[in-house]
């Protein structure tokens, strides 16, 4: 009986540390904005974020597959393995951002704010990043737009 109580608990806590908290996802739907919420993993494919506030969040694993995410705020947020591939980032604040094994590709960037975001692993495969900020990056087995490997912050 103890055993199975250990394992019970065990098992909400397993749970509940990898998936995204509904009642943060429901505040992000209604009002554009959650400030440091987690949202990891969270099943935002193909929504509008325009302008969304999500500063400072747990979005490991969110995916924001061809998303409207333009203006959008993800400073200081950990995404790592995000699905951001097709999304629109345009004009997105993501200075000090975890983009760690994210996927990019085919993402607009143009005009983005990735000052000192990690990029480790991050695959920009097709990417359009035109006037975007990266001063600081880390780069380290980055696939870059072209295709090319960066290892520069390695």
């Amino acid at each position: 009986m103890k055993s199975m109580v250990i394992i019970t608990i065990l098992s909400f806590f397993s749970t509940s540390a990898y998936a995204y908290n509904k009642i943060y996802l429901k505040r992000l739907l209604e009002q554009n904005q959650c400030h440091h919420c987690d949202l990891s993993e969270a099943p935002l494919e193909d929504h509008d974020l325009q302008a969304a506030d999500m500063s400072e969040s747990n979005l490991k694993g969110i995916n924001l597959k061809n998303a409207n995410a333009k203006g959008a705020w993800f400073t200081h947020s950990r995404m790592h393995g995000a699905q951001l591939e097709g999304a629109n980032l345009s004009n997105s604040l993501m200075d000090y951002s975890q983009l760690i094994d994210a996927n990019l590709k085919n993402a607009i960037l143009d005009g983005a704010h990735l000052i000192f975001s990690d990029m480790t692993g991050a695959d920009l495969t097709g990417a359009s990043m035109e006037g975007a900020h990266v001063r600081g990056i880390k780069y380290c087995n980055t696939t870059m737009p072209d295709g090319s490997i960066n290892n520069d912050g390695c």
